[in-house]
């Protein structure tokens, strides 16, 4: 008696050309996901400073034109123990200095008072990009188009355009 084998192939298993598909579609996905991955991350982290530059403009925005309203006078002159000033702004009984620390990034908002004094973190911006993101472009001893407007100039990115904020006194005495 002669046993006969049979004919049909098994289709378990894969074939040689559905191996090296397998190995090349895997391939091109471990050469292009790491990419992805970097490049998402690079985005996001640009996301989140112009979101960090957004904020710090907003909280400066937020306290700067009360400050500015209520000054009598409007110098650069060093207070509340901070020499770095970008503006000073008195009236009295008070003393609010906005400052940049350079360093750190910080801008912050030093308020004096006979009671004592607080230190406000309006935000950060990245030293390295810009060594200083606000300046006082009119007011104190630079000349404005009104001797009552005081001009805080935020230049947070060298390739955008910079913001600024505009607040009047109520007294013109420098």
């Amino acid at each position: 008696m002669t046993t006969q084998r049979p004919t049909g192939r098994s289709e378990s298993g894969f074939t040689l050309t559905e191996l090296l598909v397998t190995i090349v579609i895997v391939g091109i996905i471990a050469v292009l996901l790491p990419q992805a991955i970097v490049l998402g991350l690079r985005f996001m982290t640009d996301t989140e400073k112009r979101v960090s530059t957004t904020s710090a403009v907003g909280t400066l925005n937020r306290y700067f034109y009360g400050d500015v309203n209520s000054a009598d006078r409007v110098t650069t002159d060093p207070a509340c123990g901070v020499a770095a000033v970008i503006v000073h702004l008195s009236r009295p009984g008070t003393d609010v200095v906005y400052a940049y620390d350079q360093p750190t990034g910080a801008l912050n908002r030093v308020q004096c008072t006979d009671r004592g004094v607080v230190t406000t973190l309006l935000g950060r911006f990245d030293p390295t990009t810009t060594p200083h993101p606000v300046t006082l472009s009119c007011g104190a001893e630079t000349p404005c188009t009104s001797p009552t407007e005081v001009t805080l100039t935020v230049q947070s990115d060298p390739a955008a355009p910079p913001t600024a904020l505009t607040a009047i006194r109520r007294s013109s005495a420098s």
